[in-house]
Parts: C-alpha cells; sequence; structure tokens
C-alpha cells in the first residue's frame, strides 16, 4: 500500500501531500538511475514506468518504445517529454496524445487526469465558491482505490502536488508570489 493510501484524507488533501510523494505509483524496480539529466533541457528527470508510454503515446509513436528506462522531463519550456539514457528515441509534446500540465499553460489541460480536474474547471470553481474542492474529492477517489495516475498522468505519478500548488495560485496569488 503506498503512503498516502494510509494517511486521513484531510492529510492528504489539505496540501500535506506534496509531489514527488510514491502515492498511487506502483514501483518498477530497475537497476537504471533514478534521476537522468534531459538530453535538451539538462533538467534532472525522475524515472517514469514502461506502462505509462505504452498508454499515453499516440499509436504511431508506439512503434519506436524501446524496452528501456524512460524518463519524464519536467522542465515546462522542454518540449521532450520522455527520454532514455541509450540511444533510443526521445517523446515530445507531440508525441504524446494528451497534454502535458507542465509544459502546455492552456486552460483545458488536465491538472489532474484521472478525474477531469481542468485548469478552467478548477478556477471557476474558485471564482463561484471562493474555494476548490478539487484536492478533496481527487484525496476520495485515491482512498477509494480508484485512480490510475501512473498510466493517465504523462508524469506517471499522483497529481495531488500540482493541483495543491494550482489552487493555492489561483486561490491566493498575492501569497505564491512572495
Amino acid at each position: 500500500m503506498n503512503s498516502c493510501c494510509t494517511k486521513p484524507l484531510e492529510a492528504i488533501a489539505a496540501g500535506q501531500h506534496k509531489s514527488g510523494e510514491d502515492c498511487c505509483l506502483v514501483v518498477e524496480k530497475t537497476a537504471a538511475p533514478a534521476r537522468a539529466a534531459c538530453p535538451v533541457s539538462g533538467t534532472l528527470s525522475r524515472k517514469v514506468q514502461h506502462r505509462t508510454l505504452e498508454h499515453l503515446l499516440k499509436p504511431e509513436k508506439l512503434g519506436f518504445l524501446l524496452e528501456v528506462q524512460y524518463y519524464y522531463c519536467k522542465e515546462s519550456t522542454c518540449n521532450v517529454v520522455y527520454f532514455s539514457n541509450e540511444d533510443g528515441p526521445f517523446f515530445t509534446t507531440n508525441d504524446v496524445a494528451v497534454k502535458v500540465f507542465v509544459k502546455d499553460q492552456g486552460d483545458d489541460v488536465p491538472v489532474c487526469y484521472c478525474f477531469n480536474w481542468t485548469r478552467a474547471r478548477i478556477k471557476q470553481e474558485i471564482r463561484e465558491s471562493g474555494k476548490s474542492t478539487a484536492a478533496v474529492e481527487i484525496a476520495r477517489e485515491i482512498k477509494a482505490g480508484t485512480c490510475a495516475c501512473d498510466i493517465k498522468n504523462p508524469k506517471g505519478e499522483c497529481c495531488l502536488g500540482e493541483v495543491n500548488s494550482f489552487v493555492k495560485e489561483i486561490a491566493f496569488p498575492h501569497e505564491t508570489r512572495l
């Protein structure tokens, strides 16, 4: 059982969940380094499961997918989404079937890929009620075991860190700029 699954719902939703926690993550044991530098941006990047790419690459790109360890580049200004340390190809935003949250600033981009919380939906909820229920609703689904972050989220792990950060950025813009 992953660490967040044993935490109280309030703790998961209240911003105590940090990006990168192993929540909703099926851990693959490989000998590859846990981190590697993106060949384009140089950004230190985390391992991502092969199954993440199998589910998120466009069908015409699946034939280029090798049986090697891939990494997820989180640099917002870099078009590379997945790369390996091997001589294999890297995959860009054009090769992925979904919009990538950190690389696309559009309002229609998911912040949570499992339960369709887009930037627009969170912004609208905050405009209408002054708060967002996104984190609580997502945490409830995590506790119920209905998330599939490892195959729906391009980074291959839980979105709650990004959800909490985005909600704070929209609800309290003056605090996030300090």
